[in-house]
């Protein structure tokens, strides 16, 4: 008698036990549906602007049949050269470079004493 009393204790602990865990699982079921990750905006594709020198000063090498200058004045302001980037590649640069087709970054810097 005793062997069956004890069995059907563990049986009903084991039934709690599993009614527990499915009303849990409804709770976090129903959190995972209510719980929306808000739509963020669409990332904003930065534009290259590809910048018009209006003078180059000192030619260093070349980069694709295209002539490499040491200084470039953009918009009035001077620029430095720092390094070759693709298209895809510009859309990080900072506010003080300049990207020049086919790929040449410049950097603002102030122009040497000659």
């Amino acid at each position: 008698m005793e062997l069956i009393a004890i069995d059907l204790i563990l049986w009903l602990g084991f039934g709690l036990l599993l009614w527990a865990l499915k009303d849990s699982f409804k709770t976090i079921q129903s959190d995972l549906r209510n719980y929306r990750q808000p739509l963020r905006p669409r990332a904003e594709v930065k534009r290259i602007a590809i910048a018009t020198p209006q003078r180059l000063i000192d030619p260093i090498g070349h980069y694709l049949d295209q002539q490499i200058y040491r200084y470039a004045i953009i918009e009035g302001r001077h620029y430095r050269f720092d390094y070759v980037c693709s298209k895809e590649m510009a859309t990080r640069l900072t506010e003080t470079q300049r990207w020049l087709a086919p790929g040449l970054v410049y950097v603002e810097s102030p122009l040497p004493i000659a």
